[in-house]
C-alpha cells in the first residue's frame, strides 16, 4: 500500500519524533484511506500532557460518524500520535461545534474532551490499529452520545424607529383630516372600517421593521463569527507556517552542521591519505636506491662469478687432459707390469698355501650349486639330477669347510704358542 503523501509529509517536518515513523505512517494511512476515517486530516499540533509538559505531534483532525435514532451524525474528533506511539496508545479529544455541549459524567468521556476507552487502556501494538479505534469510538457514541445541542436565545427585536411612527402617525392624522373635511357626511360605518385597516397597516409596518432588524442583527452575528473564524483560521494557518519556518530552519541548521562536520571529517581524512601517500612514496623511492645499489652489486657479482666460471672450465679440460693422460700412462705401465693371478697370492706355509687351495674350491662349489639351482628353475635339469649332484656337491663342500676350520684351528694355536 502506497503511504498518504500529507502523513509522509507531516512527519518529515516533525523530524525524528517517533522511533518507528514507518509504522506510523502505516496506520495513519489506512484510517484516512478508510470509510470511517475519510473525514479525518492529518496535521501537526502541540499535545499537552497531564504531567503538564507538551510536544507538537502527528494529530488526525476532522469527524468521524456517529448514529443516533436512525440519524448519522458527524462528531468532531481529535486524534493524538503521541511520540512513544505504537507502544502507547493514541490520545483522542471530543471537540464541541457551536451550540454542541458535553453531557456532565459521561462514561467514556471527560469534562475536558478527553475519551477513555477500554480499547485504549487495553492498547497493545501488535493487536491494536487506528482503523479498529475509530469505530470502537463510533460504536460506543452511536449508543451513548458525548455531546448534545442546545437552541441558542432568542433575540430580541429592537424598537421600530421614533422617525418611522411618527411618519405613519401624521399621515393617519393627514389622511383622517382630509377625509373628515371631504367626507363630512360619511356614515359612521365606513369611517371606523377605515380606522381598522388604519391600523391594521400601522401594525404590518413595525412588523416589518422588527423582521428587518431582527435579520439585520443576525447577519451582523454571522458576520462577525465568519470573520472570527477567519482570523482564527489566520491564526492558526500563521502558526502553523511559523512552526514550519521554524521547523525548517532547525532542519537546513542541522543539516549545515552535519554537511560541516562531514567536510571536517573527509578533510581530515584526505590529508591522512595524502601524508600516508607521501610516505609511502619515500619509502619506494628509498627502496628503489637499494634495489638499484643491489642490481649493481649483482651485475659486479655475476661478472665476477662468469670469470671464475670461465676460469673452472679452462681448469676442468686442464685436469680431463692431465687424467686422460696418466690414465694412458697408468694402462700402459700395468701392461707393462703385469703378473699371473697364480703369482698374485703367495702363501707363507704350507698350511696357508692349503687354506688358499680350500678357500678356492669351497667358492668354486658354492658357485656350482647356485647354477644347479638356476637349471632346475629354467627347467634345463630335472629334479632327480639335480638333488643327486646337489647331495654329491654338498657333501664335498662340508668336507671342504671342515678341512678349512681345522686347518684355521691349527694356525691359531700355533700363533698363540709363539706369543708365549
Amino acid at each position: 500500500m502506497v503511504n498518504d503523501p500529507r502523513v509522509t509529509r507531516q512527519l518529515s517536518r516533525l523530524g525524528g519524533l517517533y522511533r518507528d515513523p514507518a509504522r506510523v505512517d502505516r496506520d495513519a494511512t489506512a484510517v484516512l484511506r478508510s470509510s470511517v476515517g475519510e473525514h479525518l486530516t492529518p496535521i501537526a499540533s502541540e499535545l499537552y500532557e497531564d504531567k503538564g509538559s507538551h510536544s507538537t505531534v502527528l494529530v488526525l483532525q476532522g469527524t468521524i460518524a456517529m448514529d443516533f435514532r436512525g440519524t448519522t451524525y458527524q462528531l468532531l474528533m481529535d486524534v493524538y500520535l503521541p511520540g512513544g506511539y505504537p507502544q502507547r496508545p493514541p490520545v483522542c479529544y471530543v471537540r464541541l461545534a457551536d451550540h454542541m455541549y458535553l453531557k456532565e459524567n459521561h462514561r467514556h468521556v471527560a469534562s475536558d474532551g478527553k475519551v477513555y476507552l477500554p480499547y485504549l487502556h487495553e492498547w497493545t501494538p501488535q493487536q491494536h490499529n487506528l482503523v479498529e479505534l475509530v469505530i470502537q469510538m463510533s460504536s460506543v457514541f452511536s449508543a451513548d452520545p458525548p455531546v448534545f445541542s442546545r437552541a441558542p436565545a432568542a433575540v430580541t427585536p429592537p424598537p421600530p424607529p421614533a422617525y418611522a411612527a411618527a411618519t405613519i402617525h401624521n399621515d393617519t392624522r393627514s389622511s383622517r383630516s382630509t377625509t373628515t373635511t371631504t367626507t363630512t357626511n360619511s356614515n359612521h360605518t365606513r369611517s371606523s372600517s377605515f380606522q381598522r385597516e388604519q391600523r391594521q397597516r400601522e401594525m404590518e409596518a413595525e412588523r416589518r421593521l422588527a423582521q428587518d432588524a431582527a435579520e439585520a442583527n443576525a447577519a451582523v452575528a454571522a458576520a462577525r463569527r465568519a470573520a472570527q473564524a477567519e482570523q482564527e483560521r489566520e491564526v492558526q494557518r500563521l502558526a502553523q507556517q511559523a512552526w514550519e519556518d521554524t521547523k525548517t530552519d532547525q532542519l537546513r541548521q542541522k543539516l549545515t552542521f552535519k554537511t560541516q562536520r562531514h567536510f571536517v571529517e573527509l578533510s581530515k581524512q584526505t590529508q591522512q591519505q595524502v601524508q600516508a601517500d607521501e610516505r609511502h612514496k619515500q619509502s619506494l623511492v628509498h627502496a628503489e636506491s637499494k634495489i638499484d645499489a643491489q642490481i649493481k652489486a649483482l651485475e659486479k657479482q655475476k661478472e665476477t662469478l662468469e670469470g671464475h666460471l670461465s676460469t673452472t672450465r679452462e681448469k676442468t679440460i686442464a685436469i680431463q687432459a692431465s687424467v686422460r693422460a696418466h690414465e694412458e700412462r697408468l694402462t700402459e705401465s700395468l701392461e707393462a707390469e703385469a703378473v699371473p693371478a697364480d703369482e698374485l697370492v703367495k702363501p707363507a706355509s704350507a698350511l696357508h698355501a692349503q687354506m688358499v687351495a680350500l678357500a678356492a674350491e669351497n667358492a668354486a662349489l658354492t658357485d656350482v650349486l647356485y647354477f644347479l639351482d638356476r637349471g632346475l628353475y629354467a627347467g634345463k635339469l630335472d629334479a632327480v639330477a639335480h638333488l643327486k649332484q646337489v647331495r654329491k656337491l654338498a657333501k664335498k663342500q662340508f668336507l671342504v669347510r671342515a678341512h678349512l676350520i681345522k686347518i684355521n684351528q691349527v694356525l691359531l694355536d700355533s700363533s698363540n704358542n709363539s706369543r708365549r
